[in-house]
């Protein structure tokens, strides 16, 4: 009977201490991991095995089947759970450091979560439901967690965080990164009297060539700018050009067509460029004027905090996250095996943006610093420009 009392006492005692420890067991298999105030659902780390899933098939490439690979010194399998744990360690501290510093979603945030919600969930939701992933445990895994993500990013790399970004580095990625400008645009089309669109000639087009260029000179001179360059084109030809208002483009990602044009051009100079489809004038604009409006504007400066160490910050997330007081539902955790998602998802490798669009195009970590450039910008450019 004493040895019967004492293995009783020995497991209530090691029932309290898996309480504070990572990795315990628990017959209860429809939650994650436990932080704090957070429980993650079961769903959300099927969610993250999905997302570590697609990862994988994106290094392992067409043709081969993701789970008898190798990725990086380890098995295919061992890659995708120990990605998905990291994610796991990432939602951790995310919600923890945001309960720590006393932020909340706006309503506007809110309203973000259940729009990318109900437009994702619209998309995928027999493949995540067939993984055993809910739409609940995909908002919060996805959804929120990245609402939460971005707004404390902006919060510990901004003004007073304590990962702070100065404004003259911010200052000095923007200038070096980014070019400032604006044009006007043609289409080399005409349109007949019974609205038929028509391509112009090779004299009309020439004659369209010389006058733009002429204009380009106008601008240079400082004897016109582009509204009244604008307005003179009206005027003479009876159609109205496409003319942009002033705009902020990432260099690597600007058209070879502006990018050549602009480049010689000191801050206020205009040049003639052409496409097969169009002809432009293109006109450089002082990018320190463009920085001004950015500082002063919380949302851009947030984009370019988010673009300039949203790759930084996600691992910074993880390693915090793997140093935290977690608990982990191990058996739940165990009872997930990649292979469950491989046949949902299928089980050879694909492209890389294949294994995007097929993991609902959604990383569970910041977007892609080109997604953010669009709200670090003035202004995204149109698709004219890559006409």
């Amino acid at each position: 009977m004493t040895k019967i009392f004492k293995r009783a006492a020995a497991g209530v005692m090691a029932l309290a201490m898996c309480a504070g420890l990572t990795g315990c067991y628990s017959e209860n298999k429809t939650w994650a991991v436990k932080s704090g105030d957070s429980t993650l659902p079961i769903g959300g780390y099927i969610y993250y095995l999905s997302s570590a899933y697609s990862e994988a098939a994106g290094k392992v490439g067409t043709g081969s089947e993701v789970l008898k690979a190798d990725l990086d010194g380890q098995s295919a399998t061992e890659w995708v759970k120990s990605k998905a744990m990291d994610y796991l360690y990432s939602y951790c501290y995310v919600n923890q450091k945001f309960n720590e510093l006393g932020l909340a979603l706006d309503e506007e945030e809110l309203d973000s979560v259940d729009y990318v919600t109900d437009s994702m969930w619209s998309y995928y939701r027999e493949p995540f439901e067939n993984m055993g992933i809910a739409e609940s445990s995909f908002e919060e895994a996805y959804s929120v967690y990245n609402a939460k993500l971005s707004k404390l990013l902006g919060v510990m790399y901004g003004k007073g965080g304590e990962m702070e970004l100065s404004e003259e580095e911010m200052h000095d990625y923007y200038t070096e990164e980014y070019v400032y400008y604006r044009y006007m645009s043609v289409g080399l089309t005409t349109t007949d009297e019974e609205g038929n669109s028509t391509d112009m000639d090779d004299d009309e087009k020439a004659g369209i060539k010389e006058y733009l260029e002429d204009q380009a000179e106008l601008v240079n001179s400082g004897r016109a700018d582009l509204d009244t360059v604008s307005g003179n084109y009206s005027a003479l030809h009876g159609t109205e050009p496409d003319l942009n208002a002033p705009m902020a483009y990432k260099r690597d990602n600007l058209s070879s067509v502006f990018t050549d044009a602009l480049e010689p051009l000191k801050n206020g100079g205009a040049a003639f460029a052409e496409t097969t489809t169009r002809y432009y004038i293109v006109q450089r604009l002082d990018i320190e004027e463009d920085f001004k409006a950015l500082i002063e504007d919380e949302s851009r400066v947030t984009g370019l905090l988010t673009e300039m160490k949203a790759e930084d910050f996600s691992q910074y997330t993880i390693d915090q996250g793997r140093t935290m007081d977690v608990e982990i539902n191990q058996s739940a955790i165990n009872g997930i095996n990649p292979s469950k998602v491989a046949n949902v998802m299928g089980k050879n490798g694909v492209s890389s943006a294949e294994s995007s669009e097929s993991s609902g195009g959604a990383s569970s970590q910041t977007e892609s610093s080109e997604s953010s450039e669009s709200s670090a910008s003035s202004e995204s450019a149109e698709s004219s420009e890559s006409e």
